[in-house]
């Protein structure tokens, strides 16, 4: 009795990996990765800024901006901003805003023209020094992006963290109120979706820009980017029980241009 008892305990050990693996394969999907380099595009931005003080060191800002894209041809998204600066010190300045995103998505028919919304908390951590006629600045930017309709966490995190460094030069021209500038700026995502291939840099920009004070309440900026960007899509397969077979990630590069025009109000 006690040899068949044993017999079994043995035959039970050896058929339970085999009994297990269909079960791992499906915990574990296949992932096929594709890269692919999407069309240029040439975009367009128009905002009206308003800066607000509140004492000699904080200020409020209110920002609303336009987007345009498909070389210009149609409006992309709209974003309102408000934000509260704190300067610390000549060098070092603080800041905390929101902005609500509006997004216009097309579908395959003009009429299937739809607003997609999503919510930005951001702050700023800004040092800058200044020597003669120029100014060198450097920016840190964490933020979190909120996508009000929950997605599928396989694919995009409802709640997107990324942060931007940018590095400015600004040269006051004497004897005008003009400053051009230049700066660079990094932005490097720190989540993905489960199947998004971890954290990357998701933008590299470079800019020239001229800004014009006109009076002491109101001037002008004309400036140029171009932007390196690159995103990521999951597309997968489902089995009848709802696991995930196969994972298709796609990495996306384009290079954009972008024209913008900003007018800024003050007090």
């Amino acid at each position: 009795m006690m040899r068949h008892f044993l017999i079994l305990l043995i035959l039970a050990a050896l058929l339970a990996p085999s009994s297990m693996m269909p079960v791992i394969a499906q915990e574990v999907p296949e992932v096929e990765t594709i890269e692919k380099t999407v069309p240029a595009d040439v975009r367009g931005r128009v905002d009206v800024d308003f800066d607000i003080p509140i004492t000699d060191r904080l200020s409020f800002t209110v920002n609303n901006e336009l987007r345009f894209r498909n070389n210009l041809s149609r409006i992309d998204r709209n974003y309102l901003l408000g934000s509260l600066g704190y300067e610390v010190c000549d060098y070092f300045s603080v800041s905390a805003g929101y902005i609500f995103m509006s997004f216009l998505t097309q579908g395959q028919v003009w009429y299937d023209a739809h607003w997609e919304y999503r919510h930005r908390v951001f702050s700023d951590l800004k040092g800058q020094i200044e020597y003669g006629n120029w100014k060198f600045s450097l920016t840190e930017r964490p933020l979190v992006n909120i996508r009000a309709w929950g997605p599928d966490p396989d694919v995009l995190p409802k709640y997107e963290w990324i942060i931007r460094s940018k590095f400015k030069v600004d040269y006051e021209i004497p004897h005008t109120d003009l400053s051009p500038y230049f700066f660079t700026e990094l932005s490097n995502t720190l989540n993905t979706g489960t199947y998004g291939g971890g954290a990357f840099i998701d933008r590299t920009r470079f800019s020239l820009g001229l800004k014009w004070d006109a009076t002491d309440n109101f001037g002008m900026e004309l400036y140029y980017y171009f932007d390196i960007r690159n995103s990521r899509k999951v597309d997968d397969t489902h089995g009848s029980d709802g696991s995930v077979y196969t994972v298709y990630l796609t990495k996306q590069t384009q290079y954009v241009h972008v024209l913008g025009l900003s007018f800024n109000f003050g007090w």
